[in-house]
């Protein structure tokens, strides 16, 4: 079992800037030191001092999923992305057909399923001040009526595969067109679809992210086409100028999630899970004890926890959202495919197979054997 001392000092507030360094122990143990600085609010910077001592190991046992599940939805086809409107009490999964499931957060029920123009590309984001939802299809967004379950337009604009996010402070919707070359991050006018951003990064952005309280885009892709050099870009929203690029250097292409409560971002690779300060800039750079890739992740804010799901295992991993260190496993019936968090009901949703499972965190931490997870194993890509 993984054992941790961690000593955490309020150092400064109004400061900047973010520093990181690892120092010496055996293959199965390290000692990691972090000066990190977190964004509060838009006036407030905290900065705090950590000092962690990990162990890895087996030793306890993931809980399985029958234990804590709250509902086990059948989606049928081939479902993979995930949205929740935790205003609403709506859950919407998408997959590689034209219809988009509607599921009511409560009674984990289906409530619709809608006819998109097109095939889904597997990319969701909802206005919650207006419950629209905007679905990734080929050939445009489509938009939809959160409330009467309608398709009442197309914004016909090429982004990617999955590449699509939602900013509430400018009513601007962001994606990443998927094309060789220089590419860019692109915002869209929601009401009136007309392009309002276009800033060069230089790559497809695989994940968008966005914190509206700061009005700050995050793009998450490959520097490189054929061994990824995983990099993330910090766009200004306000401005559309680029802010800050910091290279993760993982050959997978990433995953990432964001705690709007904190500003943390939390980006995955080739056995890494890498936490940001909303700047872009590392503040902790950890093994997360089992090789990549990471194929969703999602953030319990309350709680101030990672929920990961694995591509290559049947378990939904959970890590401390400060330090990094792995605290539970679930185990599941098969490798999720997307995992998403509500803040209302405390339930996180996972996409196991054809189904959609809810389930709620138990509270005790310690429930983990990273052997089952290949802890300890030299990671190749897959």
């Amino acid at each position: 079992m993984r054992s941790q001392i961690a000593v955490v000092l309020i150092v400064a507030a109004l400061s900047a800037g973010a520093g990181i360094g690892y120092f010496g122990g055996n293959a199965n143990e390290h000692t990691v030191t972090s000066v990190s600085t977190v964004l509060t609010t838009s006036t407030s910077v905290t900065t705090f001092l950590s000092t962690v001592v990990q162990t890895n190991g087996g030793g306890g046992v993931p809980i399985p999923i029958t234990n804590v599940e709250t509902g086990n939805v059948s989606i049928g086809g081939s479902p993979f992305t995930v949205a929740v409107n935790p205003n609403a009490s709506r859950i919407y999964v998408a997959g590689d057909s034209n219809v988009l499931t509607v599921v009511d957060a409560v009674s984990h029920a289906i409530v619709a399923r809608v006819v998109l123009p097109s095939s889904s590309n597997s990319g969701i984001a909802i206005d919650y001040k207006t419950s629209t939802v905007y679905v990734l299809v080929q050939g445009g967004i489509a938009v939809i009526n959160g409330t009467s379950n309608k398709v009442t337009g197309v914004i016909p604009v090429n982004f990617g595969y999955r590449s699509i996010a939602f900013d509430s402070s400018t009513d601007t919707i962001y994606g990443s067109a998927e094309t060789l070359g220089n590419s860019s991050l692109v915002g869209v006018d929601s009401h009136t679809g007309k392009v309002t951003a276009n800033v060069s990064i230089g790559y497809w952005a695989s994940d968008v992210l966005v914190n509206p309280h700061l009005n700050l885009i995050y793009a998450i892709g490959c520097a490189q086409s054929f061994v990824c050099d995983s990099i993330i870009s910090v766009v200004n929203g306000t401005s559309a100028k680029l802010m800050n690029e910091t290279t993760l250097g993982s050959p997978y292409y990433s995953t990432a999630t964001i705690d709007e409560k904190t500003g943390l971002v939390y980006v995955s690779g080739e056995a890494q899970l890498a936490i940001l300060n909303p700047y872009g800039t590392v503040i902790h750079n950890y093994y997360p004890d089992t090789c990549g890739p990471f194929i969703a992740m999602t953030d319990d804010p309350a709680l101030n926890q990672v929920i990961v799901a694995p591509q290559n295992y049947n378990f939904i991993l959970v890590y401390n959202g400060w330090f990094g260190n792995l605290l539970n496993m679930y185990s599941l019936p098969d490798a999720p495919q997307y995992a998403v968090f509500n803040p209302v009901t405390n339930e996180t949703y996972v996409v196991v197979s054809n189904s959609l499972l809810s389930f709620k965190g138990v509270a005790s931490v310690g429930h983990v054997d990273d052997t089952l997870i290949g802890a300890g194993q030299f990671c190749l890509p897959v």
